[in-house]
């Protein structure tokens, strides 16, 4: 169960109309009630469609470096 102060966090990201994004999955700790949850899917926005070149930049590398 999420703890009431990542729900306020939830709750205000709705009401800005804020959203997260990142290549990998995004963790939420609230400290204070030692709450810890991946990122929910109403907070994140579809990194993957508006930054592609990422993903290119990372195959590309591991393509120059068998070693990696």
């Amino acid at each position: 169960m999420v703890c009431k102060h990542l729900k306020e966090l939830y709750q205000f990201c709705e009401e800005k109309q804020l959203k997260l994004a990142g290549p990998e999955l995004i963790h939420i700790v609230c400290k204070q009630c030692d709450e810890e949850e991946t990122c929910p899917s109403m907070l994140m926005d579809e990194y993957d469609s508006k930054f592609p070149e990422d993903e290119d930049e990372t195959n590309s590398q591991a393509d120059a470096d068998p070693s990696a």
